[in-house]
């Protein structure tokens, strides 16, 4: 998570750049033992006589950084030879770019059920349930999003060097992307910081939301000596949330929940079932990341005021009713790295999030509003291309 440990995938990134710098290969001129092409085209016409380096720029849109790491070994072959970035193409010319075997993820495959959304050889978009991890962390290696995905690729015969370029929380449902190899975790990660991937999420906050949108601008920092809370801090990092109301309940809000799962032992009204009251009402928020702190959405609408209802962490826990915060990542917007065409991603409110909102009779809009609630659509996924 972004502020905690460094993640696998950021380690990886790290070999590959050392692996570039060190030259992973057999000899001068060779071709990388091992490795598989993530990219590869056909020089066209009107790039006839043009230096690769340039022909890489304009059609990949590779920054010159990457460029350097890669003419640092034969990653680059023309016509199944390695080829120096300064050299000329013709049309016609097959180009492809290796990424070494010794990349492959450190992450143990297992046989993961991945909610497939995306996926074409250089990205996959998932949906990721509550309850699951993106990666390993903190001493679970096993079960992730990440685990599945290595198992995914090696099925496919394909390099297991994918890595998350966008992350959740473990009780955060929703759309996470993974970058399939370096390039394309590159070309994402230069895309996120020109503001070109864009996520947006549904959550129902406690309490009533009087303004119907607004900037939530606080800088966000690790609570002093604890390992997982944040908290908003002036010392903190940078960290800015958008948000629109949906829809507000209208004042107080009661849910029955079964007695024993009661909190505070609520009398119940009936055998075996008690009433649990939110007096303070609750809001249906769409909000929308311009930073990516860990918690950030969780901290911003606690430091609000409005933590997110079932949040254990910075809010009020809601058993029997609700077993994770109401956070789902419904929508992913970002340009595709191979071709930059637009691709937006939708997920639909899981079963557990829209039973909870229409037992607080929060509505959401429908498809007629407008692409901005595609989740409403029939289908348990809706993607469009721009």
């Amino acid at each position: 998570m972004p502020g905690g440990s460094r993640a696998p995938w950021d380690e990886l990134q790290q070999s590959f750049d050392l692996a570039l710098l060190a030259g992973d290969h057999m000899g001068p001129g060779q071709p990388v033992m091992g490795a598989r092409p993530f990219l590869s085209f056909v020089v066209p016409p009107e790039e006839d006589g043009r230096v690769l380096a340039h022909v890489l720029r304009r059609r990949w849109r590779m920054s010159r950084g990457f460029l350097r790491q890669l003419k640092r070994g034969p990653y680059v072959l023309v016509n199944g030879r390695p080829a120096a970035l300064r050299e000329a193409v013709a049309a016609g010319d097959r180009v492809e770019l290796l990424v070494p075997s010794h990349l492959a993820s450190h992450v143990v495959p297992e046989p993961v059920p991945l909610a497939v959304v995306f996926e074409d050889e250089h990205v996959l978009v998932l949906d990721k349930p509550a309850g699951v991890l993106v990666h390993p962390a903190h001493g679970e290696q096993r079960g992730t999003l990440a685990n599945g995905v290595a198992y995914r690729l090696i099925a496919r015969g394909q390099t297991p060097a994918a890595g998350p370029v966008t992350r959740l929380d473990r009780d955060t449902s929703g759309l996470v992307v993974f970058a399939k190899h370096p390039f394309a975790h590159h070309a994402l990660a230069q895309a996120h910081a020109r503001g070109e991937l864009r996520r947006h999420y549904v959550a129902i906050a406690e309490g009533i939301v009087r303004e119907d949108e607004g900037v939530i601008d606080a800088p966000i920092r690790r609570v002093p000596g604890e390992l997982t809370r944040r908290e908003v801090a002036p010392d903190g990092q940078r960290a800015v949330t958008r948000f629109r109301v949906l829809d507000r309940t209208e004042g107080p809000a009661a849910l029955q929940v079964t007695a024993q799962a009661a909190p505070g032992g609520a009398a119940a009204p009936g055998p075996g079932v008690s009433t649990l009251e939110l007096p303070r009402g609750a809001t249906l928020l769409e909000l929308t990341l311009e930073t990516g702190r860990t918690h950030q959405i969780r901290v911003h609408l606690a430091h609000l005021g409005h933590p997110l209802l079932g949040d254990p962490l910075y809010g009020r826990p809601l058993p029997g009713i609700l077993e994770r915060q109401a956070l789902h990542a419904w929508r992913l917007e970002f340009p595709h790295p191979a071709d930059g065409r637009r691709l937006a991603l939708v997920s639909p409110l899981p079963p557990d999030l829209d039973h909870f909102r229409q037992r607080l009779n929060l509505r959401l809009p429908n498809c007629d509003s407008g692409p901005t609630f595609l989740y409403r659509c029939s289908g348990r996924w809706s993607c469009f291309v721009d």
